[in-house]
């Protein structure tokens, strides 16, 4: 069922991606969301203050009895689902299938993601980490937020062999 959904998420976005601009927040004319219009008579979700979470990614998946292998790109989403504050991202480190640090995509500076907004950090084609790539990412809030959704798509397209697999973070440590 995941890959299905990973699949048709890749098609949407290989079919939306055109020339013609669909885009309304790149128009002039921007509107103003204001998330005090929502029904408010929901409970609250779990509510947290930052997270330590962990990652998986496939950069290259063996097939044929390890013979072959399908070499893959990958991207990590980090959405922030919170309606009203920021979250920090403090780390965006990359590990190989041995542990071994790859990058550390924030290099001591921290990226602040706004209400509803997403980053992304893209594994390109080329990169040779192995099954068990993974990522760790921690974030902070200053105030008690949503629980961001951290997930990666990988992704390898050619005729007659697409692979498409979505990853979801698991949380190692959690700050309340």
């Amino acid at each position: 069922m995941t890959r299905i959904a990973a699949l048709l998420f890749f098609m949407q976005l290989l079919f939306s991606c055109n020339n013609v601009s669909r885009n309304k927040s790149e128009s002039k004319d921007s509107v103003i969301f204001d998330p005090n219009t929502l029904n408010d008579d929901f409970e609250t979700c779990k509510q947290i203050r930052g997270q330590l979470l962990y990652l998986p990614v496939y950069s290259n998946v063996p097939y044929q009895i390890d013979t072959l292998k399908f070499d893959m790109s990958a991207f990590v989403a980090i959405h922030n689902t919170d309606l009203y504050n920021n979250i920090r991202l403090s780390k965006v480190l990359y590990f190989d299938q041995k542990g071994r640090l790859v990058d550390d995509f924030l290099k001591e500076e921290s990226i602040s993601i706004s209400p509803l907004s997403t980053k992304d950090f893209y594994i390109p084609y080329e990169d040779q980490s192995g099954t068990g790539a993974n990522f760790l990412v921690e974030w902070h809030a200053d105030s008690l937020v949503n629980e961001p959704l951290i997930e990666a798509v990988t992704l390898c397209v050619k005729p007659n062999n697409t692979v498409a697999i979505l990853s979801h973070g698991r949380i190692m440590r959690e700050k309340k």
